[in-house]
């Protein structure tokens, strides 16, 4: 009985750990998805890119959170702890996997939204010192 409750603990914890790495990954996406929709460096186009990728980490989250969904309910049913460790496991590294992935993806975006606001301030003050209106 001890070894059941220690189990179950150790799932609980996994299980904890990767709930708030989820909520993490939402809270990254809502905070760079509301600076680079509005960002007037992105044609509606790359706009457009950007959302088809995010809405792709977004769907691998929901099936990360229906794994975990049924590791949760399958306390209840029959499922070897070897089976449900394997899939606790599998689902941790699909949401690091998913968080690295965002945190890239947003990184690339935020540089090149910094390349093009630079560049276009160079045009400026090549066109001023030119005397090119």
């Amino acid at each position: 009985e001890l070894n059941k409750v220690k189990t179950l603990i150790t799932y609980y914890q996994q299980i904890k750990d990767i709930t708030n790495r989820e909520k993490q990954l939402i809270a990254e996406y809502q905070r760079c998805w509301n600076l680079l929709k509005n960002d007037k460096n992105f044609t509606p186009d790359e706009v457009e890119y950007m959302s088809k990728v995010y809405q792709g980490i977004l769907d691998d989250t929901v099936k990360n959170i229906d794994q975990l969904a049924m590791i949760i309910n399958s306390f209840r049913t029959q499922m070897s702890d070897a089976k449900r460790l394997e899939i606790i496991n599998a689902v941790g590294e699909n949401v690091e996997q998913n968080f690295a992935d965002l945190k890239k993806f947003n990184v690339e975006n935020a540089l090149l939204s910094v390349n093009r606001t630079v560049a276009k301030e160079d045009v400026v003050k090549v066109r001023k010192l030119y005397g090119i209106e």
